[in-house]
């Protein structure tokens, strides 16, 4: 009888251990969900690029996700999306960057209709464009019996996945748990990534998690809607200087020039070259510094277009 207790006590311990929870779905005490009229959120994604996945990753004749313009992720949450596709990606930035605070620091929001059908998105950040962090994304939800369209998924077994929480209502992550990553500065996030994940069971299309566990959500999607909807990126915490700011400090030299123009800035930008007439010639990703060829071009005014301001040059 000693020997039984001892052994049950032992698996009791050890069952203790791996059950773990996390907060609940919209409504039940102990929720993070963040409404999207919360006086928390001091702004939103103001730009977006959008790369989708297709509409069934098993059966790609069915071709891309159509659903959403880009910019519907853009701005506060007001119910309208734009979707990845299967293992499609969007990334968004911020009239200013995103800092470390106390407690969260962004939340993303979703289209989900109810607290229990949800499709998920691994959340990315950036002080660069260059280098991204994932967050460490958990699902305990059973992966032997795929999800479909009539998918009840418990809340309390995701964490740090996008989309989490129903319409209206943001996901919330906190920068702090990236405080021991390498090539990103918590202080200026001017990125966050969203990767749809792909929720099938079959280890040849399936995302898994931070412990190498397929995730499970409604798949297949085959529709224009497939995959993660985006509605929008709310700011909790914000550095003060704004991306604009940065953008402001370019240099250009020599200017005039005999053909060969060197671009530096402290930023990441696509940047346009345009003639007088203001035809592009041009367009290039600069990451800090780079150049533009004008010997083959006529002599005369030429002109850098960064965002909304035009740099003139002189070749000669």
């Amino acid at each position: 009888m000693n020997n039984f207790l001892i052994i049950f006590f032992i698996l009791l311990i050890n069952n203790i251990g791996v059950c773990q929870y996390f907060p609940p779905e919209v409504g039940k005490d102990g929720t993070t969900a963040i409404y999207k009229d919360s006086a928390d959120f001091l702004g939103w994604a103001t730009k977006i690029s959008i790369n989708r996945g297709p509409m069934d990753i098993s059966n790609l004749g069915l071709g891309l996700a159509t659903f959403g313009e880009p910019n519907f992720g853009l701005g506060s949450a007001d119910g309208k999306v734009v979707s990845l596709g299967d293992g499609g990606e969007a990334i968004v930035r911020f009239e200013a960057p995103i800092s470390n605070g106390s407690g969260p620091d962004f939340a993303v929001f979703e289209n989900s209709f109810n607290n229990t059908f949800l499709e998920f998105a691994f959340v990315e950040v950036s002080s660069d464009g260059i280098r991204f962090v994932r967050f460490p994304a958990t699902s305990l939800s059973q992966n032997t019996v795929q999800f479909g369209n009539d998918a009840i998924i418990d809340p309390t077994n995701i964490n740090n996945l996008a989309g989490k929480y129903k319409a209206s209502y943001g996901t919330p992550f906190d920068l702090d748990e990236l405080k021991d990553s390498v090539g990103i500065d918590l202080e200026s996030i001017t990125h966050v990534k969203l990767l749809d994940v792909v929720g099938s069971i079959d280890k040849l299309y399936g995302s898994k998690d931070i412990d190498n566990h397929l995730i499970n959500d409604p798949f297949p999607t085959p529709y224009p809607s497939s995959g993660f909807d985006l509605d929008a990126i709310g700011v909790i915490h914000s550095n003060k200087l704004s991306i604009s700011e940065i953008k402001s400090e370019v240099n250009i030299f020599p200017n005039p020039t005999d053909g060969i123009v060197i671009v530096k800035l402290n930023n990441i930008e696509t940047i346009e070259l345009v003639d007088a007439l203001g035809v592009t010639i041009e367009n290039k990703r600069i990451v800090f510094e780079g150049f533009f060829d004008l010997r083959q071009r006529p002599k005369g005014i030429y002109f850098l277009k960064i965002e909304d301001s035009l740099k003139k040059i002189i070749l000669y």
